[in-house]
């Protein structure tokens, strides 16, 4: 049933956040262990970073894998069970 095309649009966007959230990327690791699904590896850009002359900045990329999250260039990683956590003094 629907009562107009904007609680459509809600529904659609409630399923899409729900079936994403079941997912966390942590669970890829047991599917990507035995060789049989690809290792992957994801990545996002901060547009901020970017240069026009086409060179990349420390913290440009960002990485997340089924073991880890973080900056390749600073060298800065977490495991993925613990991505989205607060830290302090390394802690």
């Amino acid at each position: 049933y629907s009562r107009g095309e904007g609680h459509s649009m809600f529904l659609q966007k409630s399923i899409l956040i729900f079936q994403f959230d079941e997912n966390e990327l942590a669970d890829h690791k047991e599917a990507s262990e035995t060789g049989i699904n690809p290792y992957t590896i994801y990545a996002a850009v901060d547009k901020d970073k970017l240069s026009e002359k086409g060179r990349n900045f420390p913290g440009t990329w960002f990485e997340f894998t089924p073991h880890g999250a973080g900056y390749t260039a600073l060298g800065a990683f977490v495991s993925t069970k613990n991505f989205g956590s607060e830290f302090e003094d390394a802690r």
